[in-house]
């Protein structure tokens, strides 16, 4: 059960902010990189192409933290601590995920990808088990 996200941090959600994402390797040493994320109004989400380290760290091991830190004043962020769904692949709604976060991030309603990291998109549910911020 995903412990819901208070509704101080929506205004990081809702605008956007580069997330860092941290997964682990195989070898167990973090494995961080910048991201874009929404939030649907239950759960967290982020989106990205199947053949990345950070997704072969996820099929691997499940456990993420995702960090939003408000750009003008770095008193108001959020942590989320927790695990990732299965993916959901293009034929499940990833590639509408990734357009809509191209939207939000960019202002074009459609994904543009670099070279070939268009190709298999995979989104993934945060099931947040500990949230920290200010």
């Amino acid at each position: 059960m995903s412990l819901p996200i208070p509704e101080k941090f929506y205004d990081l959600f809702r605008r956007p902010i580069l997330c860092a994402l941290t997964t682990v390797n195989p070898n167990g040493q973090p494995h961080s990189v910048p991201v874009w994320c929404d939030f649907d109004g239950e759960h967290v989400r982020i989106n990205m192409p199947a053949a990345t380290k950070k997704a072969r760290n996820l099929k691997l091991n499940p456990k993420v933290s995702l960090l939003l830190i408000e750009p003008q004043s770095s008193r108001h962020w959020v942590e989320i601590q927790g695990r990732v769904s299965e993916p959901i692949d293009e034929a499940h709604g990833a590639r509408e995920h990734i357009n809509k976060l191209s939207e939000k991030y960019t202002g074009n309603p459609v994904y543009q990808p670099y070279g070939a990291s268009g190709i298999n998109r995979e989104m993934y549910v945060i099931e947040a088990i500990k949230i920290n911020g200010n």
